[in-house]
């Protein structure tokens, strides 16, 4: 059941109307700080990012920067199907689709970049991959570049497997495999 409880405000006097007592309390505060770190400044929690970084907590699951899964054998998990692309809300995603040559039912991208200028950092683009082919959980945080440039990801940075991951043919792949057999052409 909820209940309501009834809040008496008191009218403010001229003194809080024109809040000439809470600035003087902000500016205290302020003032404090500052001297504070001028006389002590081993006690600023300041890390000079990026050449030195403070490790995540192990036990907390971050977004972090973009990476592309791979499957066993090298090739990249990513049908080039658009989804992400079309669920990002910044539009940072720009996918070009190919074919290969082999298999005449899936698609790969022959171009994957993001643009983490943009990037929001939501997790869309990973929640609507039907593949899995798109994880944020490198650990490495978006951001901190000294150029533009450095901010742009293309299909070959992004293309890796993390440390004892097991890479797995995706289901597009095995379910092209059974389409070509029963068409005859495997």
């Amino acid at each position: 059941m909820i209940s309501v409880k009834k809040v008496n405000n008191k009218p403010l006097n001229l003194l809080e109307r024109i809040y000439l007592w809470e600035i003087a309390r902000g500016l205290l505060v302020t003032t404090g700080h500052f001297f504070t770190n001028l006389f002590n400044p081993a006690g600023i929690l300041t890390v000079p990012y990026p050449e030195k970084t403070i490790p995540l907590p192990g036990n907390a699951k971050f977004r972090t920067r973009h990476r592309l899964k791979l499957r066993s054998d090298g090739s990249p998990k990513c049908v080039a199907c658009f989804l992400c692309q079309t669920a990002c809300p910044a539009y940072c995603i720009h996918i070009e689709a190919a074919e290969y040559t082999e298999n005449s039912v899936e698609k790969y991208p022959a171009v994957f970049d993001i643009d983490l200028s943009r990037c929001v950092v939501c997790g869309m683009c990973v929640e609507a991959c039907p593949e899995d082919a798109i994880a944020m959980d490198t650990e490495e945080l978006p951001g901190g570049a000294l150029g533009r440039g450095e901010l742009l990801l293309n299909k070959e940075s992004l293309l890796r497997n993390l440390p004892g991951e097991p890479s797995l043919l995706g289901a597009s792949n095995r379910l092209a495999g059974e389409y070509l057999k029963s068409r005859g052409e495997r």
